[in-house]
């Protein structure tokens, strides 16, 4: 099945993202010290990891804030240090918004000439603005994708269901028994109650990414495409991806 060799391709992109610097991170991680942070609570390993990587850092006074927005600008700059900040010399900034000199201004210029981001609109970033689920699925995507050096899969998703009807089905159903296997994250994945409400810009993405196990959705069954995306769910979300790619040295 052409389908199921894309989404395989896809996924084996994603995991050589991480795989390929797997190293830079430790095993396991120091607990975190903050104090809105239970041990109880689902996401505090997340933010353990998110702490001790440097990819998410407090936002004062012993604070992570885990119900927090967390803005567009705050996710491109968390992509691009996990590129290590590459060099944007030379590139412009097609955003009239992102004004020069601030903190995500570099992250944007990479972003958005990687492909991770085309903005709001042609000229308009939105920096400020908290980013949803599926907006957040959509850049984790494209920038494996694009980190890998693999930007086809998406186009060629599309190209096999372009009225939107299988990718529709599959949100909305759960995947097929002969792809899921493949998928161990997407074992007993019944589809989102709510797969109707996500744009269909996203619905590839959000798909892979369950798929994959990167963003799974809620408790009761339902992905809250437009919900803003907390600093828990981010960090989740990164941690997610990056045991992924942890998975995957593990099993060569």
């Amino acid at each position: 099945m052409k389908l199921t060799r894309s989404i395989l391709s896809l996924a084996l992109a994603l995991v050589l993202v991480f795989s390929l610097g797997a190293g830079v991170f430790a095993a396991e991680w120091p607990q975190n010290d903050f104090t809105d942070v239970p041990r109880s609570e689902w996401y505090a390993e997340a933010v353990d990891f998110a702490e001790a990587s440097g990819l998410m850092n407090g936002v004062g006074d012993h604070r992570f804030d885990p119900q927090g927005s967390v803005t567009r600008a705050m996710v491109v700059t968390v992509l691009y240090r996990l590129q290590e900040e590459p060099d944007v010399t030379g590139k412009t900034c097609p955003f009239s918004d992102v004004p020069v000199g601030s903190w995500f201004f570099n992250a944007v210029i990479w972003a958005a000439d990687l492909g991770v981001t085309t903005g709001k609109t042609e000229t308009s970033f939105a920096p400020n603005e908290p980013i949803t689920r599926e907006q957040m699925a959509t850049m984790i995507i494209r920038f494996s994708l694009a980190s890998s050096g693999d930007k086809d899969v998406i186009g060629d998703a599309v190209k096999m269901d372009p009225d939107g009807k299988l990718v529709l089905k599959m949100l909305s159903e759960g995947v097929p028994a002969d792809l899921a296997k493949d998928f161990p994250a997407a074992e007993g994945f019944q589809g989102f109650s709510d797969a109707d409400s996500i744009s269909s810009y996203a619905r590839w993405y959000v798909l892979f990414c369950r798929l994959t196990g990167i963003m799974k959705g809620d408790t009761a069954g339902t992905f809250r495409p437009q919900s803003t995306l907390t600093r828990a769910e981010c960090a989740k979300t990164f941690m997610n991806l990056y045991e992924l790619g942890e998975e995957f040295l593990s099993a060569e």
